[in-house]
């Protein structure tokens, strides 16, 4: 079974402004996991999460901790984590005991010559949880994103798939790998192709890069909600990885409507995806809380979501 997950996101003034909405899809079963973004957020809105994900009974996909440094092959991976915050409860609270990161080295650093950084971060990161826990983590990776001039070989199958194999899982980012095969001069579809040990795949990521708007005309990666051009390419990702176990919406920045309704049309729509493999039903349940769904989600009891 595939779990659906979507980010813990707190309000620009640092408030848990959002946490009725994740309350109200976990009590109506459209999400199973909280994914907390690790640097993106700090220590007090890291409690939140994990005392959130205890009240409605899920787990969280632990994407990173405080303070980490979101590359594998980075010597400051783990060098500003303060291990002694770190809740009581964190392993409890996580999701099959793992977390990931992004696979990536430091600028001007070759990623295929820093292995020995990789294996040095895995080592320190599984023993200080074991110290703490005494419980074994399982560490994953992420596929890099194109779109930030980073070397090719970072951002390609080849590197991708070689460092799956070395660890204990990996994560697939969709928006990810359609910007490094611009980089790289192929297609999205050639890129698929060309990733191997896709077994080791446990978690598929999913953001929206369609902009209509023009408001986020410069942002790379830009973290929208999905837009309804996308869903083949999801359907068809999701089939790609036989050993999926979870589906995280990535989601961070509204766009069109309010967040309130742009999320909720997401995990609608992405646990249609889930449910059917459809592409014509998921994009009736995207049209029908598109025109429907207040911005205030004033009538959010009166209609029906999926």
């Amino acid at each position: 079974m595939i779990q659906i997950g979507c980010n813990y996101i707190v309000s620009q003034d640092g408030k848990n402004s959002y946490d009725n909405l994740y309350s109200y899809l976990a009590k109506n079963n459209y999400i199973d996991i909280l994914k907390f973004p690790g640097k993106l957020c700090n220590y007090s809105e890291f409690n939140n999460c994990l005392n959130l994900a205890k009240k409605l009974n899920i787990k969280i996909d632990l994407h990173g901790l405080p303070h980490m440094e979101p590359r594998t092959h980075s010597k400051r991976m783990l060098k500003n984590i303060e291990w002694d915050k770190l809740p009581d409860n964190l392993m409890v609270l996580n999701n099959k005991k793992r977390i990931s990161t992004h696979i990536g080295a430091e600028k001007n650093e070759n990623i295929n010559e820093s292995l020995d950084i990789l294996n040095e971060n895995v080592r320190y990161l599984k023993n200080k949880f074991y110290e703490k826990y005494s419980e074994e983590i399982k560490f994953g990776g992420e596929n890099q994103s194109g779109g930030y001039k980073l070397p090719l070989n970072e951002v390609s199958p080849k590197t991708i798939s070689d460092i799956w194999n070395t660890l204990d899982f990996g994560v697939f980012d969709i928006s990810h790998a359609k910007l490094a095969a611009i980089d790289l001069k192929i297609s999205y579809e050639d890129y698929l192709k060309s990733l191997f040990n896709k077994g080791k795949v446990k978690i598929l990521h999913i953001s929206g890069n369609v902009d209509k708007t023009g408001k986020f005309e410069d942002k790379v990666d830009k973290h929208l909600m999905m837009d309804k051009t996308e869903i083949k390419d999801i359907i068809n990702t999701i089939k790609e990885f036989k050993n999926l176990d979870l589906i995280i919406s990535e989601f961070a920045f509204n766009s069109k409507y309010s967040f309130d309704k742009e999320l909720i049309l997401e995990m609608c729509t992405l646990n249609k995806i889930v449910k059917t493999f459809d592409e014509t039903e998921s994009i009736k349940t995207y049209d029908y809380l598109s025109t429907n769904l207040d911005d205030n989600l004033s009538n959010l009891n009166y209609i029906k979501l999926i």
